[in-house]
């Protein structure tokens, strides 16, 4: 049934917010319902009773349900040309069932179906609706990143359009996903973006959604008066709409800023309203048995804190995202640690013993956490995973634990974003103000001329003079005129280096994740030949993810110093191979050696396939030196050389008729750099490359 609904030809729709609305005019009993499908004539009447039946079944019984679903998707078919919006409608439906079973995969598949169909018709305030619950879905799965892309998508469209479809919630929610991933530059943005939005537009009512998030993101920035004031108001405007969800949350996050101010006591009184609240909702008490466990943890009882993190992981529900079951079990781990170093630090056997029991649930929580895109989360898993290690001193788990931390620690903390942030946050609180002050001075400008003016016409003597006064008034404001443009195009170049350090920055992180898809998919090869093929795959792209990760982190965003690249790639290959510790390394450059990204990608590429055959195929288990040196030839021309003292290739070998994929590789990049590869023994193998940079080849 479910390939049927999928591969049916799509043609036509209905209004979602009208379909919803509808329904409740039909009876909840599904068999009255049933019944009076008997004397339904008219189509749009049937596709809402056949929805409100598949809605019905979609918890109890899928079959039915899509069967269902599957009567009113025919029948919104046949209706396209009177009523165009019907079928996409209903599709969007049926995708939010499947997210509502879980099947999220399969919600996205036919979510996307849908939305294809509202771009065909132009159906721009449906795609908005069909597109934001598509970024829903996916940041129910915790794939924050793609989930922004989509309400971006929403905002960027209205914005090019000057329409204003479901803008409010996609400002909301991109800044509350790049909050979950700590990218507080752009959550704060969006943010102000979101109050600024919901102020114009009179929303009294929505705005304690932005403020929320906003107080949270003050929480980070440890501006923790201001970051009460916003939650305390976001939870007084849920209270006048009893939002019962949305107040208990208020007091939740209240307690957690009350807890980073040491205000232990009343930490846990907001913890307890909370909790009242969630009760209301007929919640599990994971979340409130987790917030008393930290406070207790900043009071200093570790039983306790050990106590409620026991109980938390207990009531964690399957409903629970995959960072939020990841941290409660990292809560349980670190409780484990606390009590074991400080009221059984003198007792080995049950130190220990706490120690060893953390471990199932730390491993559980990398698994969670590890194929997903919250990094924070990771960070915090990886740093208590290598402490753990280390106190039961299995050091080189905790060392590679470490070097996790350690990179993911590079993106997580950015002081330059912070200050950004900082400046941002002040910006926004003294617009007001900063307007009214600029008003005020262009007034007191006007007056200041028009006096000038006045006694210019009274002095009608001094003529020159005031012909002299009106020129430098000129000049002055074209002054200021050059001064404000010199200041615009300043922001915007530096707002375009930012965007280049992010572009970079994401192409990074996309190809390491190209390289984490090709490690998973390489688990289930038993084939060598197959694996190693793999590996070489995964090691290309880590060369290239190599290459964006250095552009982004240095100044200087155009080029990157080629030899530190080399040394870096040298460093991460050699913990592949077994034979590499046997092997001595020695990088050197003379001349110039830093390449824009178009020379210094096919370079990179050339200068792994080179270091990854050495590594392989070279000193077998005997030790040996491998060099690699960069010269600048002049006039654009430079030599990569690459040489070992192993055991060099056959005789008759031929790189110009070698049909192995690494080394054509080599010789196609080499005539793609207008250049060439050559291969020579001289006590090993040594390979040399000349190529011509980006500069050069434009002037060929």
């Amino acid at each position: 049934m479910l390939s049927f609904i999928l591969l049916k030809p799509v043609r036509a729709t209905l209004i979602f917010l009208i379909l919803c609305t509808s329904l409740n005019s039909f009876s909840q009993n599904i068999d009255s319902l049933k019944s009076q499908l008997q004397s339904i004539r008219h189509d749009t009447v049937k596709v809402r009773a056949y929805i409100s039946l598949g809605t019905s079944y979609e918890k109890s019984n899928l079959d039915s349900s899509l069967f269902y679903f599957q009567k009113a998707l025919d029948i919104s078919q046949g209706i396209v040309r009177k009523f165009p919006t019907y079928e996409p409608d209903v599709l969007h439906q049926i995708g939010l069932a499947f997210r509502s079973l879980g099947m999220r995969d399969t919600a996205i598949v036919v979510i996307n179906r849908a939305m294809a169909i509202q771009k065909e018709r132009g159906l721009k305030e449906q795609l908005a609706k069909t597109q934001f619950d598509l970024g829903y879905t996916y940041q129910g799965m915790s794939d924050f990143e793609t989930a922004i892309l989509h309400y971006d998508s929403i905002i960027a469209r209205n914005i090019e359009e000057k329409t204003e479809y479901d803008l409010a919630r996609a400002y909301n929610f991109s800044g509350l996903c790049s909050y979950y991933l700590r990218k507080l530059e752009p959550a704060t943005q969006r943010i102000l973006e979101a109050i600024k939005y919901r102020k114009e537009k009179g929303d009294t009512a929505g705005i304690h959604r932005p403020y929320m998030v906003y107080g949270l993101i003050l929480k980070e920035q440890k501006e923790y008066e201001e970051a009460k004031s916003y939650i305390r108001r976001s939870g007084e405007i849920a209270k006048l709409s009893n939002l019962t969800r949305r107040i208990q949350l208020a007091y939740t996050n209240l307690g957690q800023v009350l807890v980073l101010q040491d205000s232990i006591d009343e930490a846990i009184a907001a913890f307890e309203e909370a909790w009242e609240y969630q009760q209301k909702l007929g919640w599990t008490p994971v979340d409130y048995y987790n917030s008393l466990a930290w406070a207790e943890e900043k009071r200093g009882d570790y039983r306790k804190n050990h106590e409620y993190m026991v109980e938390a992981v207990k009531t964690i529900p399957a409903t629970y995202a995959l960072k939020s079951k990841a941290d409660v079990l990292i809560g349980l781990v670190n409780a484990k640690i606390f009590l074991a170093d400080s009221v059984y630090n003198d007792f080995t056997s049950e130190r220990n013993k706490l120690l060893n029991e953390a471990i199932p649930h730390l491993e559980r929580a990398w698994n969670l956490v590890n194929p997903i895109n919250a990094r924070n989360v990771k960070l915090e898993v990886a740093e208590t995973a290598a402490k753990l290690f280390a106190k039961l001193r299995r050091f080189e788990e905790a060392f590679e634990y470490s070097q996790i931390a350690r990179e993911l620690s590079d993106e997580v903390n950015d002081r330059a974003r912070t200050e950004a942030i900082a400046k941002m946050t002040t910006e926004f609180e003294t617009e007001r103000v900063e307007g009214e002050n600029a008003l005020l001075q262009e007034t007191q400008k006007r007056q200041v001329a028009q006096l000038k003016q006045q006694r210019y016409l009274i002095l009608a003597g001094l003529a020159v003079l005031v012909l002299v006064a009106a020129i430098t008034i000129i000049i002055q404001r074209n002054r200021v005129k050059l001064k404000k443009a010199n200041t615009i195009v300043q922001k915007s170049l530096e707002e375009k280096e930012l965007l280049l350090k992010e572009i970079h920055h994401r192409v990074k992180n996309n190809l390491q994740v190209v390289s984490s898809l090709l490690d998973l998919q390489s688990r289930g090869i038993e084939d060598e030949k197959a694996l190693s093929t793999f590996m070489e795959g995964q090691n290309r792209v880590k060369a290239m993810a190599l290459i964006h990760q250095k552009l982004y982190q240095n100044e200087d965003l155009a080029t990157i110093d080629f030899a530190e690249y080399a040394e870096q790639l040298m460093a991460e290959l050699a913990t592949i191979y077994p034979s590499s510790g046997e092997v001595a390394t020695k990088i050197s450059a003379q001349g110039k050696s830093n390449f824009d990204i178009d020379t210094a990608i096919p370079l990179g590429l050339i200068l792994n396939e080179l270091i990854s055959n050495a590594y392989k195929y070279a000193f077998g288990e005997s030790k040996g030196e491998l060099n690699v040196s960069i010269e600048s030839l002049g006039s654009g021309k430079h030599q990569l050389t690459v040489s070992d003292t192993g055991q060099g290739l056959p005789a008759d070998f031929e790189i110009a008729k070698v049909k192995s994929l690494g080394l054509r590789l080599v010789r196609r990049l080499s005539k793609q750099l207008y250049g060439s590869a050559e291969y020579y023994y001289e006590q090993g193998s040594k390979f040399i490359i000349t190529f011509t940079d980006t500069l050069e080849r434009k002037s060929i």
